[in-house]
């Protein structure tokens, strides 16, 4: 199903798209948004109101920022708290996964999954390659400082060096993005 959701958000916008896109992912979304609500009439209404903010910011949707789903779950999630608080009800954001099936949170487990990749990744760039394969080398294929030297034809106490110093980079990195 992800991967249908970035198909028809990489197609040129129509409305036989945006249906498509609709048909796939209202389920979750009105998930989200009853579990915010807690009433099905105002959720309907809620939920016409975000697939119109959807429609009407669909060019606006960065693929770089966020898978579709996780764009629209936000949406979804902002609106639903601007709706409660419009209505003057109490605002009770405990959103939880419960209310969708296995399956679809198997989907959004992914999606996060995937943003989490995307977030290693990037901060692994940001080492020197040697650094980056060195910890890569330690973490990855369990080798030793030993062995790892002997592939960079580096003495042991230098690829201790560089692991030191980028793991503490590494993890910055992470807790910054």
């Amino acid at each position: 199903m992800a991967k249908n959701l970035e198909y028809y958000f990489s197609q040129k916008f129509t409305d036989k798209n945006f249906h498509k896109i609709y048909k796939l992912s209202s389920v979750q979304l009105y998930g989200v948004i009853l579990r915010i609500l807690r009433q099905r009439q105002l959720s309907e209404e809620c939920m016409q109101e975000v697939f119109v903010k959807i429609y009407h910011n669909f060019d606006k949707y960065d693929k770089s920022k966020a898978k579709p789903l996780t764009w629209m779950v936000t949406i979804a999630r902002n609106h639903s708290i601007d709706f409660y608080r419009k209505k003057k009800l109490l605002v009770v954001d405990d959103f939880d996964l419960s209310i969708i099936d296995d399956e679809q949170i198997q989907i959004l487990e992914q999606l996060e999954q995937d943003e989490n990749k995307a977030k290693i990744i990037k901060c692994l760039r940001s080492l020197k390659s040697n650094i980056r394969d060195a910890i890569f080398m330690q973490y990855f294929y369990n080798m030793t400082f030993e062995q790892i030297a002997k592939n960079f034809d580096t003495p042991t106490n230098t690829v201790k060096s560089w692991v030191n110093r980028g793991l503490p980079k590494l993890k910055i990195c992470l807790e910054n993005l």
